[in-house]
């Protein structure tokens, strides 16, 4: 079982509603991707999912053993390399040193990195190796639920689409269920089985849509195809294309609740 079940959440950040109400079920197996204007509350939404942020009101229904979560930045200790990293929670849960180094390898050849990067710092990787450092740093703990929390969204164009073939393939190997969280619809096409789309402010899931064919098997033209009919021609997605985030407040920029964020 790898399911997840959100029921009528809703949390206050310095004195103003963040989200209210949402409820959202992710059936095991599953990978449901969330997309909504900067300010609809996605990640903190997907830090309550994980257990970081408590929630004011509402429950959570957990299906799983293990969950993970990736960030949008690596949130690599800087004094510590890249094997070291990775390392680190499977010592956070018991592992002898030795044991958790050796395991860290393993992983580590799992998301393409090479021996020779295992002794880097943090400093020495470029942000596409951090980022594999990180995805490996959460599947070393073997989860069978994944959090993504917007982790390319920094990464140029050809490096997230690598990365995301990564996380398709780690899926399939896995079989993990999971939440994606993005701005970005093409992306939520490529990588999730259904794409729930957030109330510009966090008042609930507007619907949900589903890209077609499966995960893993889409073709480049039925996503283009389908991004460009639900952009133009499907109401749910009004305010992602016609959002204006400059006449946004400082604090609704960044989902609340996390401080702020870069605007994407």
């Amino acid at each position: 079982m790898s399911g997840m079940t959100l029921a009528t959440i809703s949390h206050v950040y310095a004195g103003r509603k963040v989200l209210d109400t949402v409820s959202l079920v992710i059936r095991p197996g599953e990978m449901v991707a969330l997309v909504g204007p900067s300010g609809s509350g996605k990640s903190t939404l997907a830090s309550i999912a994980a257990g970081i942020v408590k929630p004011t009101k509402g429950r959570i229904l957990r299906q799983y053993r293990q969950h993970a979560m990736v960030f949008q930045q690596a949130r690599l200790l800087p004094w510590a390399n890249a094997r070291e990293n990775i390392a680190f929670p499977l010592m956070l849960n018991g592992l002898r040193k030795r044991e958790a180094l050796e395991k860290a390898e393993s992983v580590a050849e799992k998301v393409a990195l090479l021996p020779e990067d295992f002794d880097k710092m943090p400093g020495e990787l470029s942000g596409g190796m951090r980022a594999r450092v990180a995805i490996a740093r959460a599947l070393g703990v073997a989860p069978d639920f994944l959090i993504f929390d917007e982790p390319f969204a920094a990464l140029d164009p050809a490096l997230r689409r690598r990365l995301q073939d990564l996380v398709l393939s780690l899926g399939q190997d896995r079989a993990f269920g999971g939440m994606f969280i993005t701005h970005d619809l093409a992306e939520a096409a490529r990588l999730a089985d259904h794409i729930a789309v957030l109330d510009r402010q966090g008042k609930g899931v507007l619907g949900t849509l589903t890209p077609p064919g499966q995960r893993g098997h889409r073709s480049d033209v039925d996503i283009f195809d389908f991004v460009q009919q639900s952009l133009y021609g499907d109401p749910l997605l009004s305010d992602l294309v016609h959002v204006d985030e400059r006449a946004m407040p400082l604090d609704l920029v960044g989902d609340a609740g996390l401080g702020p964020r870069r605007c994407c």
